[in-house]
């Protein structure tokens, strides 16, 4: 999902614009390159704060791919991308990101890909966001809820990503697993010496039930009407009205 280590300085911050209300849109990649474009600037500007440089996700081969979907949060006049995401599928195990970034480490990370693309599974990657939303509610645990709650939409079953200390902290929350049984309990030094990362699996409808209460609901309206869903998340720095647009 994210690779980001640590959370931003106090000083960052402070001189963040301040944003009260954010634009949630889901499309296929093919719709929009530019966004695309946009969205990964950001996920590697973010990333290279931390010293990081080199994902797998960062290539843009999936630029113009009508199978591979964007989630992004803008500002409300477009001008600005403050967060991304987006999920991606694959016909082989090589075709993930994190097969990419891993699957050398562990043959029987291919092996578990394999087993799960017959029924239609997406990788949830390239998951950042940007300094303006710290504080205010909206991090990364709101656009894993947004592709979670887009899954039957796109008739998925399965959702993988390689996860950071910061993303996977919401695991529990959200019905996810972490596939022990992959690299080192788990666990794999990922993208550079001093992290770890993980292989989480999430299954529709199969683990729902294990979800919080609260992201079932939103979950549920996000499905019963994907274009026309307005929310409202609070954090540390005051309210943040959402608006979401899942054309799918």
């Amino acid at each position: 999902m994210s690779s980001s280590p640590t959370r931003p300085s106090v000083e960052r911050i402070r001189r963040a614009t301040h944003v009260d209300e954010a634009i949630v849109l889901m499309s296929r990649a093919s719709h929009d390159s530019q966004l695309c474009k946009r969205l990964l600037e950001g996920h590697r500007r973010v990333l290279e704060a931390y010293g990081i440089k080199n994902l797998s996700s960062f290539r843009t081969d999936w630029f113009r791919r009508d199978d591979v979907w964007i989630i992004a949060v803008l500002t409300p006049d477009g001008e600005r991308v403050l967060a991304g995401a987006r999920l991606q599928p694959g016909l082989v195990a090589n075709d993930f990101p994190l097969h990419q970034a891993v699957g050398h480490v562990d043959p029987n990370v291919g092996t578990f890909l394999e087993q799960i693309i017959s029924e239609k599974a997406y990788e949830l990657n390239a998951l950042w966001n940007s300094i303006e939303l710290a504080g205010m509610g909206l991090g990364s645990e709101f656009l894993i809820q947004v592709a979670m709650a887009a899954m039957p939409l796109l008739e998925a079953r399965h959702l993988v990503a390689l996860t950071s200390p910061v993303t996977r902290r919401w695991r529990k929350r959200h019905g996810w697993k972490l596939r022990s049984d992959l690299g080192e309990d788990g666990y794999f030094v990922y993208p550079k010496q001093s992290l770890r990362a993980t292989v989480e699996h999430y299954m529709h409808p199969d683990f729902e039930g294990e979800v919080d209460p609260v992201v079932r609901e939103l979950m549920k309206s996000v499905r019963e009407r994907p274009e026309d869903v307005t929310t409202h998340v609070h954090g540390p720095k005051g309210q943040l009205t959402i608006r979401l647009n899942l054309t799918v």
